[in-house]
């Protein structure tokens, strides 16, 4: 058996459960980042593992980075597929909508989600009060069982779903999910500095909405955001970095920036957060397999 650990990173919550995935199944770990100028996406292993974060996907299908990964695999039909979905809120509303959004991808292209799983681990953005009372340690020792739990599962091919009382409120909650859509829509256009009449949609927005973020005086151009940015979505013009609207709203620059001097309208103000067992050295790494 032969696993291939696919991840999207930002804080770093992801990529280190895909490593310990990849470690403890003797599996690789891939970034998606690192494959997804490729036309097609092709693996000779026998399983696929996607580890990737929630963050208003919940609303509207999964990280657009991610869909666009699943949508180039090839011979997914006959691949055993998992999903680890990283999330800071409750998993009932943010990883549950999300995972069964990726099974229909996934339905649609001929193959099949056959197990996923949640892991919820701090987080970084959005004005949460609960953000001040999450306990990182016992979210940690949480996080450590859960990928034991999920390692056992992958290694044994166990195929499993969401039990009927999941389910259940996941019907009960996508009403609630529609109307709010409205909301995060309009939101969007004012941090894109669009239109309120725009036509542009959702996926359109997100990659706009990089124009609300900004550096302070501090920035030294140092170009950390622009090797971690998973996206290649800044570049340094005239010492600075300046955003070119294809963003992935991940805050990677934000958080990984080591001045401070980086500003994203989703992050809550006062708040840095990145994965402790993840370094900088970890994250330019994977910028160096992917320019390289």
């Amino acid at each position: 058996m032969s696993i291939d650990a696919y991840y999207f990173p930002g804080t770093g919550n992801s990529l280190a459960v895909a490593k310990e995935i990849a470690e403890k199944t003797e599996g690789t770990l891939i970034s998606i980042s690192s494959v997804i100028d490729m036309p097609t996406i092709k693996t000779g292993a026998d399983s696929i593992g996607i580890v990737f974060p929630c963050y208003l996907a919940q609303l509207f299908g999964i990280p657009l980075i991610v869909e666009r990964f699943v949508r180039k695999l090839e011979g997914i039909g006959s691949k055993y597929v998992f999903a680890v979905a990283t999330c800071g809120g409750r998993v009932s509303v943010n990883a549950l909508p999300t995972l069964k959004n990726l099974g229909k991808i996934i339905k649609s292209l001929g193959g099949r989600l056959a197990a996923e799983f949640s892991i919820n681990l701090p987080m970084n953005n959005l004005e949460y009060i609960s953000i001040q009372h999450q306990d990182h340690e016992k979210m940690f020792e949480r996080c450590q069982i859960k990928i034991e739990e999920i390692c056992w599962c992958v290694t044994a091919k166990v195929k499993n779903g969401h039990r009927i009382r999941q389910s259940l409120f996941n019907m009960l909650i996508t009403p609630m999910n529609a109307m709010l859509q409205h909301f995060y829509v309009e939101h969007l256009k004012k941090m894109a500095k669009e239109n309120e009449n725009t036509r542009l949609g959702f996926r359109e927005l997100i990659y706009l909405s990089d124009k609300s973020i900004y550096v302070d005086d501090s920035c030294n151009g140092c170009e950390t955001c622009v090797k971690v940015c998973p996206v290649r979505n800044i570049a340094m013009i005239a010492g600075r970095p300046v955003w070119q609207h294809h963003c992935e709203m991940c805050m990677a620059c934000d958080e990984w920036c080591p001045q401070r001097a980086i500003h994203h309208w989703n992050k809550t103000k006062g708040h840095d957060y990145h994965h402790p067992t993840v370094k900088i050295t970890d994250m330019l790494t994977q910028a160096r397999r992917r320019t390289g």
